[in-house]
């Protein structure tokens, strides 16, 4: 399937509420849905779940909750050592199976690595910090954790005002393509792949891009 065919179908994404959070702090992290980082309102969430994953290597599950607001949906957890955080959702409609993971800082100019959970379909960047534009990223498309060479990997982000992904690119033999970064604000990468008659989408969200 070609990128511009899948790329506009919804979506499931992340996106922290601050770009960084502090020790003791109870991070909130937006869980969206809608087609390249253009929001729709998701039809009730009873099969969302939520999961996070500490520098140091410990995860644990987190629901999916209702906003304050009472109109979107979100992970809250509270950080426990600083470095950066991942948290992921997913969702299953029918033959359908959607994650979403985001990068979230905890403390100021902290560094982390992309781990992967070697669980279906992931995308998992290299070294994670404070990133600019003309900065570069690493990310290794994964699925159950073997690499997927010449996989089509969608980019865009969040305050880009045009329709679908701006980016098109294909990993190479190894799984791997280094992305750089020429515009601000939150970057979504989406993957997708099959396995008979079962579908798999996947994205990942680098926030903040200064």
């Amino acid at each position: 399937m070609h990128g511009e065919q899948f790329g506009s179908r919804p979506a499931l994404w992340l996106e922290p509420a601050h770009l960084h959070f502090h020790h003791g702090d109870s991070a909130r992290v937006k869980v969206l849905w809608g087609p390249a980082m253009k929001r729709d309102k998701p039809e009730q969430p009873v099969n969302w779940t939520g999961l996070v994953k500490e520098p140091g290597g410990h995860e644990y599950n987190v629901p999916v909750v209702l906003d304050r607001d009472g109109f979107n949906y979100e992970l809250v957890f509270d950080g426990g050592p600083e470095g950066v955080y991942m948290a992921q959702a997913e969702h299953q409609a029918g033959k359908c199976h959607y994650l979403a993971r985001v990068m979230v800082p905890f403390g100021h100019h902290v560094h982390g690595h992309g781990v992967a959970l070697n669980r279906g379909l992931e995308i998992v960047p290299g070294d994670c910090g404070e990133f600019h534009a003309g900065d570069t990223v690493d990310l290794t498309v994964l699925d159950d954790g073997k690499p997927l060479a010449g996989t089509m990997l969608l980019a865009t982000y969040h305050i880009y005002d045009g329709e679908g992904f701006v980016r098109e690119l294909l990993t190479d033999g190894q799984g791997v393509l280094q992305f750089a970064f020429d515009a601000k604000g939150h970057w979504m990468f989406l993957a997708r792949t099959t396995r008979g008659e079962d579908e798999y989408i996947t994205t990942l969200v680098i926030p903040g891009v200064r």
